[in-house]
C-alpha cells in the first residue's frame, strides 16, 4: 500500500468520522507528522539502548537479545504499553494547562516534572501504575518543545534544565508575548516578540481563558489551528508546533526540530547521567519496568504437595502445569530442563526428578495423583520438597511450590534458604489453604497458621520470590502471572470457538510461515483420540515425531502441540460429536494487540473505558508487531462464539516505525464479539489473528468522576460516579463499589431507576487504614431484573502519610454578567473569593494566581509552615472572570482552586458600550432583539429592490450572473474540500 493510498484513506475515514480518525496519531492526515507516539518509542528506544551499552556490556538492543527474540517481544510490549499512557494523558488531563504546557504556565509544568520522581518511587511496586504515572510524566515534558518558543530560540535541543534545576525566566503573566496576525488559520512566522525568556500559547477549551485585549497589535500568545478559538483572539494565529501542517501548526516549519528536542528529552529523562530516572531507581526496577532481561539456560522447577487433602487441588494444578508447558515446549522460550519435585508425609514418599524432553515432563506431570500417606494431619514436609529440587536446578532459577498444608519441617527453613541463595534460586509458593479449611474448620481454629505464611515468606523474601494466596478457580491466573516474568509467554490466539455438535464439518486452521508452536485446545472431549489433526496434504499427525504430543486432560480437555508444523491450511477434525470449545493459540513473530476507541466529547478518539454501548459508534485499532514492509491487513471482522462473522470491514493501514497500524470504524452489534485479522505476512502468505478480548455489548454508560491523585492515610475521599441509561427501555439499576483492602465505607450500592436517555450521579466513600500501598476498587453496575453486570470499571490509588496540598474554594461572591463580559465595561464588575489549603508534612513553595497582577491575592506568610489549613483571600473584576489559584509545596506537588465567575464565558473587545450601571444581561438582549429587528427590515426592503432590479436585467446580463454563481459553487466546494481535509489526527500535543 503505497503513501498516496494511506492519505486517501486517511482523509475519507477522517471526514466520515468528522472528528479525527486517528485521535492520538496524524490529526492532520499528514505521514510526515510525528506524534506523541512516535516520540515515545524513539526515544525510550534510546534510552534502553544506552542503558545495555552502560550496564549489560552489549553494544545495542538486538544484540542483547540476539538469541531472546521474546524477551525482545516483551521490552517492546512494555514500551509500546508506556507510550499509550502518554498518548493517553492527552484526553485524561485535558482541562489541566500545565499539564500541556499552555498559557504561559510554565513554572507550574516545570514543578509538576519534578514531583514525577517521587510519585514514580511510590509506584515502584505495580509496574502497571508506574508506567501510567511515567507517561503522564513524559507528556509534559514533550509537550514543552510543541507548546512553548524554547525551539524558536534554541532549536532541536533539549532544555536540560526543565523538570530538574533553576527555570530560565518566563514571561510575565501581565507581558504581551505574541504580535498579531490577521491570517490565524495558516503559517505564522516571526511572530513571537519576546526573547530570552519562555512563553507558551494560550488554548480554549483546555483549561484556560486568553487575556482580551484592545485597540492593540499585541497580546498573549495562541496554541493555534482549528480546535483553538483563542487564535481569532488577538494576538491571533499561534505557536504550536504539532504538526507538519500549516492549518494545524502556525509553526509547522519547526515541528521536525521539536520532535527531535523531545526525543532527545524523552531519553535524558529516563537515563542522563545525574538526572535521569535511572538514578532514583535501582538498575533491577529498570530492567522489570522495560523487561531488558534475557533468557538463561535455566530449570523450570515444580515442587508439588501430592497428599489426599491436595485431591480438589491437584487437577486444578495439573492442568494449568500442562497448559504452560505444551505452550513452552519447542519454543524460544523453553527453558534448558526440568524439575519435578512431589513431597509427602511420611518424608519416605518424596521423590525428585529431572527431566530433559518437555514431553516428558508433561507425562509426568499428566500422572500425578493424590495419595493419603500414613498420617492424616495437614503438615508435610515442604521443606524436604523444596531441598530436594533446588539440588538438582541450574543456577539462577526458579522454583514453584504448591500446596495446601502446613509445614511439617518449617525448622529446616534456614536450610531452604541457604540452598536457595547459593545457588540464586527464586522460591515462589502458591498456597490454596484447602486442607486448612477442611481439616481444621471443625476445632475452630484460624484457617491458615501465621508460622505457615511466616515460613513460605521468609524464603519468598530471602531468595526474590513471592507468596500466591489462592484457590483452584484462580490458581490459572496466578501461575501465569508468577511464571510469567521469567518465562515471558507472547503466544497468540488463530482462532477460537464453539463447535457445536450439529456441526460435522471439518475446521480449517491457517497455519502461517511464523509459527514454531502450534497448540489446539479442545474442552469437552472424553479422550485424547476424540480429535485428530490433518496436513494440507491429508497425512494424519501420528505424534512419532518426538516434535509433537497429544495429551488428554482429566478435566475433559485435550491438547495438541506441534513444533514447526508447515505453513499451510491444516483440517481439524474430530471423531466423537459433541458440544466443544476449541482454542488455537501459537508462537509466532507476528503479533498483534488492539483496542477499541471511542470519540470523547472534545471528539477525540480516546480508549474505551467498560463495555461498548450497542449501536454505538466506536474504532477498533490494531498495531501488529513485525509485520515487514509488505505486509498487508485486508480485513478486520467482528465474530460471534461460533465463528460467525457479524460484520466486515477493510481497514486503514499505516506503517510506523516499529508497527504497523491497522484500524476501521464499525457500529457496535447486539451480540458479543471478538476481533479476527486477516493478512498477509511479508512473503504475501495469508495469516490470522484473534484479539483476546470478549467485547459485551451494554444498555448503561458508566462514568467514574474522582481524582487519581495520592490517597491521604485515614482521611475519606469520595469516588463519584455517573450512570446514564443508553438503552430502549426503561430499566432499574444497581451501581456498586467494592476494594481490594476494605476501604470501601458506608453505602456500598445504590438502585436508580432510570428512563431511556436519563441518567444519575452519585459518590460512594473510600478511607485507606494502611499506609504506603496501592490499592483498587472496582465500580460495577448490574440490571436489577437479570442481575447480569454490564460495566464494570477498575482504578487504582497510591496510600500516602503526606497530605500534598489541598486547594479548596469556600466562598465566592460577585458574577460577571453578559453586560460585563467586554473591555469597556469589564472592570466596573467586582468578585471576592476565598479558598482554604490544608497540608501537612511538607512545606509550601507558593501560592500564586494563573492571572498574575489583575488580581489581589492574601494569605500569611507561609515560609516553615508545615502544616495547615490556611486561609487565602482573592478579589479582581470580571476583565479576569476565570483563573485558578496555584498551591505548589517544595517537591512540586501541585493544587489548583478553579474560579469562574463568567459561566465559562470570555470577555470581547470592544471600543463603546452603554453605560453598565443600569445595564444587565436583560438590557443587552432586549437591544440585541430591537437591531435584529431593525436589520431584518432593512434586508427584506433590499431583498424586494433586489428582485425587482434582477427581473428588469437582460438576457446578457442573466447569463453573466449565471456565471458568476456558477463561480461561487466552486469557491464553497473547494472550501468545504480543504475543511475536510483538515479533520485529521493529533502530534505533539493538540
Amino acid at each position: 500500500m503505497n503513501y498516496v493510498t494511506i492519505l486517501m484513506l486517511t482523509s475519507s475515514i477522517c471526514i466520515e468520522l468528522t472528528g479525527g480518525f486517528f485521535g492520538r496519531t496524524l490529526r492532520d492526515g499528514n505521514g510526515r507528522t510525528r506524534t506523541h507516539i512516535d516520540i515515545t518509542a524513539a526515544g525510550t528506544f534510546r534510552a534502553i539502548d544506552k542503558y545495555i551499552k552502560l550496564n549489560k556490556g552489549f553494544g545495542s538492543i538486538d544484540e542483547f537479545f540476539s538469541y531472546d527474540s521474546n524477551g525482545k517481544d516483551t521490552m517492546m510490549k512494555k514500551v509500546f504499553a508506556l507510550r499509550k499512557a502518554v498518548a493517553d494523558t492527552q484526553e485524561n488531563k485535558k482541562d489541566t494547562a500545565y499539564i500541556h504546557c499552555h498559557a504561559d504556565q510554565i513554572v507550574l509544568a516545570h514543578n509538576f516534572v519534578k514531583s514525577c520522581q517521587q510519585k514514580l518511587i511510590a509506584r515502584k511496586n505495580d509496574i502497571n501504575e508506574f508506567i501510567t504515572q511515567l507517561g503522564e510524566c513524559l507528556y509534559t515534558i514533550q509537550s514543552f518543545y510543541s507548546n512553548t518558543n524554547w525551539v524558536e530560540m534554541y532549536g532541536g535541543v533539549a532544555y536540560e534544565d526543565f523538570g530538574i534545576n533553576t527555570l530560565m525566566d518566563v514571561a510575565a503573566l501581565e507581558e504581551d508575548t505574541c504580535l498579531d496576525y490577521a491570517d490565524y488559520n495558516s503559517e505564522c512566522k516571526n511572530n513571537i516578540r519576546v526573547n530570552g525568556k519562555l512563553t507558551s500559547g494560550y488554548h480554549h477549551g483546555r483549561g484556560n481563558t486568553k487575556p482580551t485585549t484592545i485597540g492593540s497589535s499585541t497580546g498573549k500568545c495562541s496554541h493555534g489551528g482549528p480546535e483553538d478559538d483563542s487564535r481569532k483572539l488577538v494576538a491571533r494565529c499561534g505557536i504550536n508546533k504539532d504538526s507538519i501542517t500549516p492549518e494545524w501548526s502556525p509553526h509547522s516549519y519547526l515541528h521536525k526540530q521539536a520532535y527531535t528536542a523531545a526525543v532527545q528529552a524523552t531519553e535524558n529523562f529516563l537515563v542522563a547521567n545525574g538526572t535521569g530516572l535511572l538514578k532514583t531507581i535501582v538498575s533491577k526496577l529498570f530492567d522489570d519496568i522495560f523487561h531488558v532481561k534475557r533468557r538463561k539456560a535455566m530449570t523450570l522447577a515444580f515442587a508439588i504437595d501430592y497428599t489426599g487433602s491436595m485431591a480438589d487441588d491437584i487437577d486444578a494444578v495439573k492442568k494449568q502445569v500442562i497448559e504452560f508447558l505444551t505452550t513452552t515446549v519447542g519454543s524460544a522460550y523453553e527453558p534448558a530442563d526440568y524439575v519435578l519435585s512431589l513431597f509427602h508425609d511420611p518424608v519416605s514418599l518424596n521423590s525428585a526428578h529431572r527431566y530433559i524432553d518437555g514431553y516428558v515432563m508433561i507425562n509426568k506431570v499428566q500422572a500425578i495423583e493424590a495419595e493419603n500417606g500414613d498420617n492424616g494431619d495437614c503438615p508435610e514436609y515442604a521443606a524436604a520438597g523444596m531441598l530436594a529440587a533446588i539440588a538438582l536446578m541450574r543456577d539462577n532459577s526458579p522454583l514453584y511450590v504448591f500446596t495446601d498444608a502446613d509445614v511439617k519441617d518449617a525448622d529446616r527453613i534456614q536450610e531452604v534458604i541457604i540452598a536457595a541463595k547459593a545457588k540464586n534460586i527464586q522460591v515462589s509458593s502458591l498456597i490454596t489453604s484447602q486442607c486448612t479449611r477442611r481439616k481444621r474448620s471443625a476445632l475452630g481454629r484460624h484457617e491458615r497458621s501465621a508460622s505457615t505464611l511466616s515460613f513460605f515468606q521468609q524464603i519468598a523474601e530471602a531468595t526474590g520470590g513471592n507468596v500466591h494466596e489462592t484457590d483452584k478457580e484462580n490458581i490459572g491466573h496466578v501461575l501465569e502471572t508468577a511464571i510469567g516474568e521469567t518465562f515471558p509467554s507472547t503466544e497468540i490466539i488463530l482462532n477460537s470457538f464453539d463447535w457445536s455438535a450439529a456441526e460435522t464439518n471439518d475446521k480449517n486452521i491457517t497455519v502461517d510461515s511464523t509459527i514454531t508452536v502450534l497448540k489446539i485446545s479442545v474442552t469437552g472431549s472424553s479422550a485424547e483420540t476424540d480429535v485428530d489433526i490433518y496436513y494440507a496434504n491429508g497425512t494424519l499427525e501420528t505424534y512419532t515425531s518426538g516434535k509433537s504430543t497429544r495429551i488428554y486432560i482429566s478435566s475433559g480437555e485435550t491438547i495438541i502441540s506441534i513444533q514447526h508444523p508447515p505453513g499451510s491450511v491444516m483440517k481439524l477434525r474430530r471423531n466423537v460429536i459433541n458440544d466443544w470449545k476449541v482454542n488455537i493459540t501459537a508462537q509466532s513473530s507476528i503479533k498483534v494487540d488492539g483496542e477499541l476507541l471511542e470519540k470523547s466529547d472534545t471528539g477525540e478518539m480516546v480508549p474505551l473505558k467498560g463495555n461498548p454501548i450497542s449501536d454505538n459508534n466506536y474504532t477498533v485499532e490494531l498495531s501488529v508487531y513485525n509485520f515487514g514492509p509488505s505486509g498487508t491487513c485486508h480485513n478486520i471482522a467482528l465474530t460471534d462464539s461460533a465463528e460467525n462473522v457479524i460484520s466486515s470491514h477493510e481497514p486503514l493501514q499505516l506503517q510506523r516505525d516499529l508497527d504497523t497500524l491497522c484500524a476501521a470504524a464499525f457500529r457496535m452489534p447486539y451480540v458479543e464479539f471478538q476481533v479476527k485479522l486477516y493478512g498477509n505476512d511479508d512473503s504475501g502468505r495469508s495469516f490470522t489473528r484473534k484479539l483476546s478480548a470478549l467485547h459485551k455489548p451494554s444498555s448503561v454508560k458508566l462514568i467514574i468522576k474522582a481524582s487519581t491523585d495520592d490517597i491521604i492515610l485515614g482521611k475519606e475521599r469520595l469516588i463519584g460516579y455517573e450512570v446514564l441509561n443508553r438503552g430502549t427501555v426503561t430499566e432499574t439499576y444497581q451501581v456498586s463499589i467494592s476494594d481490594d483492602h476494605s476501604f470501601v465505607q458506608g453505602t456500598t450500592t445504590v438502585e436508580y431507576t432510570l428512563h431511556p436517555g436519563n441518567g444519575a450521579n452519585g459518590t460512594f466513600a473510600v478511607k485507606p487504614t494502611t499506609p504506603s500501598i496501592i490499592f483498587s476498587y472496582t465500580v460495577s453496575v448490574l440490571i436489577v431484573s437479570t442481575g447480569e453486570i454490564q460495566q464494570s470499571i477498575t482504578k487504582k490509588l497510591v496510600v500516602t502519610d503526606v497530605e500534598r496540598p489541598d486547594c479548596t474554594v469556600v466562598h465566592t461572591a460577585g458574577i460577571c454578567v453578559i453586560a460585563s463580559l467586554n473591555t469597556a465595561n469589564c472592570s466596573l464588575y467586582n468578585w471576592t473569593a476565598s479558598a482554604e489549603v490544608t497540608f501537612s508534612g511538607t512545606l509550601l513553595k507558593s501560592i500564586s494566581s494563573t492571572v498574575g497582577m489583575s488580581v489581589e491575592l492574601a494569605h500569611v506568610n507561609i515560609t516553615e509552615l508545615s502544616a495547615g489549613p490556611i486561609a487565602v483571600n482573592i478579589s479582581g473584576d470580571c476583565c479576569t472572570p476565570s483563573l485558578y489559584i496555584n498551591v505548589i509545596d517544595v517537591d512540586g506537588y501541585i493544587s489548583q482552586c478553579d474560579l469562574s465567575f463568567g459561566d465559562g464565558q470570555s470577555v470581547q473587545s470592544v471600543e463603546v458600550v452603554s453605560d453598565p450601571s443600569g445595564s444587565s444581561g436583560t438590557d443587552i438582549y432586549t437591544i440585541i432583539i430591537i437591531m435584529t429587528v431593525c436589520v431584518a427590515v432593512i434586508l427584506v426592503v433590499l431583498i424586494g429592490a433586489f428582485a425587482l432590479r434582477m427581473h428588469q436585467l437582460k438576457s446578457k446580463d442573466a447569463l453573466h450572473g449565471s456565471k458568476a454563481i456558477q463561480e461561487t459553487t466552486r469557491k464553497e466546494k473547494f472550501n468545504a474540500e480543504m475543511i475536510s481535509k483538515t479533520q485529521g489526527l493529533s502530534l505533539i500535543e493538540q
